[in-house]
């Protein structure tokens, strides 16, 4: 592992605690060209990766990056470090990201962030799954997706996909309905839910689950991201969080 690899794995896991395993996993697939990193003395003190994740529009495909695990030493805040990434890499194209608690809306608004993505959650007992539910593989997520995602969205690229391979994948339910799914314990979260919400009950079946939890767009919701240069009525619902 090289030298500055070693030192931001080490600041991302002083930020957040116990998820070493995952760190590795998105290292490994992120890591040179998406981090962006401030140094002093030449050792990481604040840092994010920067993901691309596409904004799809009835126009088009436009570059935007979804800004994920934002992270200053503690010895280093307050001194703008992490404002500064995130106002460099906004500067360049499209940016998003899903705050880890409500107070870190505030945090991002100041930066010049707005709120994107109103959703609601819907929670439900799963019911008996039948033979239209099928699990996917990402590339055939990806393809039923875009048939049944509302535009405008942002689509997540395979590369993100793949660091939900452990505890989680993708299924469908016909044509009808499309899912990017986490078991947790008894529960199927659905991180990404398109199509008929009726089938949720059946899928959380077909996984394995007892209850579900679902993400839908809805402009009655709350904001599920922050982003800048984005509508804020965009669909972004997988988030790594």
């Amino acid at each position: 592992m090289d030298t500055l690899r070693a030192a931001c794995t080490e600041l991302y896991n002083t930020a957040f605690p116990g998820e070493e395993a995952f760190a590795t996993a998105l290292f490994d697939r992120c890591y040179p060209d998406c981090l962006r990193v401030i140094c002093e003395d030449g050792q990481p003190v604040s840092m994010l990766f920067s993901i691309p994740y596409p904004l799809v529009a009835h126009k088009g495909e436009v570059e935007a990056h979804y800004l994920y695990a934002v992270a200053t030493h503690p010895n280093h805040r307050g001194k703008g470090y992490a404002k500064r990434l995130l106002l460099q890499e906004a500067a360049r194209y499209p940016v998003f990201l899903r705050p880890m608690s409500p107070s870190l809306f505030d945090f991002y608004a100041k930066a010049g962030f707005s709120p994107i993505s109103p959703i609601m959650q819907i929670k439900g007992p799963a019911t008996a799954a039948d033979e239209h539910c099928h699990l996917l593989s990402a590339t055939a997520y990806l393809i039923a997706r875009d048939a049944l995602a509302p535009l405008p969205c942002c689509r997540p690229t395979p590369e993100l996909l793949s660091l939900y391979a452990d505890g989680g994948g993708f299924a469908s339910c016909g044509e009808d309905a499309a899912v990017l799914y986490e078991k947790r314990e008894d529960t199927i979260l659905f991180k990404e839910y398109w199509g008929n919400p009726d089938l949720a009950p059946r899928l959380a079946a077909f996984l394995g689950g007892s209850r579900y939890v679902l993400r839908r767009c809805d402009p009655k919701g709350e904001p599920f991201g922050m982003g800048i240069g984005l509508p804020a009525d965009v669909a972004f619902l997988a988030a790594l969080d």
